[in-house]
């Protein structure tokens, strides 16, 4: 799994270092469960579909039909339930991403 994500520049930012050497996805505040929800990415007036893949109260997994091309920040509506959140882009493979939910 590739844990980069591009840059606005263009350059591709590698995931921050942590001392334990634990991955990112090892590194989470709270344990995710694996969830199927249809949902939509929201950023610059436009959308993209998604599915949403494990969840916690922290963050989420999306997946997408084609590989992505995201912001740093942008907001994901879930479908059903409905429910809205703010989300920075922690890491990011060819059609997945993970992100952490913020306020």
């Amino acid at each position: 799994m590739n844990s980069h994500f591009p840059k606005p520049n263009g350059t591709l930012a590698q995931p921050e270092a942590n001392a334990t050497g634990l991955p990112p996805q090892e590194r989470r505040a709270s344990r995710r469960q694996r969830v199927l929800y249809r949902a939509l990415v929201v950023f610059d007036g436009k959308t993209m579909n998604c599915s949403i893949k494990d969840m916690s109260e922290h963050g989420c997994k999306l997946r997408f039909s084609v590989p992505p091309l995201l912001p740093e920040f942008f907001e994901l509506r879930m479908q059903r339930p409905v429910r809205r959140f703010r989300c920075q882009l922690v890491w990011m493979s060819e059609r997945e991403v993970g992100v952490r939910f913020v306020r």
